[in-house]
């Protein structure tokens, strides 16, 4: 007992899940600001990808395949892990109209996802849409 008393952090106290919920965007406006932060990713890189896992961890075979491809591509691209915020996954689908990871964004346009992508790849036509992107 004698040691609870003198726990400042439980004296100072605050729910730290409370804190986190309120940064996702729960709440009445949490749709529009989780879309607001969806479009707002998508328009930050010429090449923007919303993927299940990290680059360096994907969590499916469809996201790692992606991000290999984009790699030996050399392209530099920016990502963001859908299975860390429930309220920009389902934004993420709503915005591109499109129900699935990865989603493969280039210069604020949705190319598609997985099997898109892996097919530009081996026709070619990827790299040509990539073409202007700075490495």
């Amino acid at each position: 007992m004698d040691h609870h008393n003198h726990n400042p952090f439980v004296i100072a106290g605050g729910n730290p899940q409370t804190d986190s919920r309120g940064e996702s965007g729960e709440g009445p406006g949490s749709p529009a600001s989780a879309l607001e932060r969806v479009r707002r990713m998508v328009s930050s890189a010429d090449i923007f990808l919303f993927m299940k896992g990290e680059p360096a961890r994907p969590m499916c075979g469809f996201s790692a395949n992606t991000v290999a491809i984009l790699e030996s591509l050399g392209v530099p691209f920016v990502s963001f892990d859908v299975l860390s915020d429930e309220a920009v996954r389902q934004a993420a689908k709503e915005h591109a109209s499109w129900p699935t990871f990865p989603q493969l964004w280039v210069r604020g346009e949705l190319i598609g996802g997985n099997d898109i992508v892996t097919e530009m790849h081996q026709t070619g036509e990827l790299q040509g849409l990539l073409g202007g992107v700075a490495p």
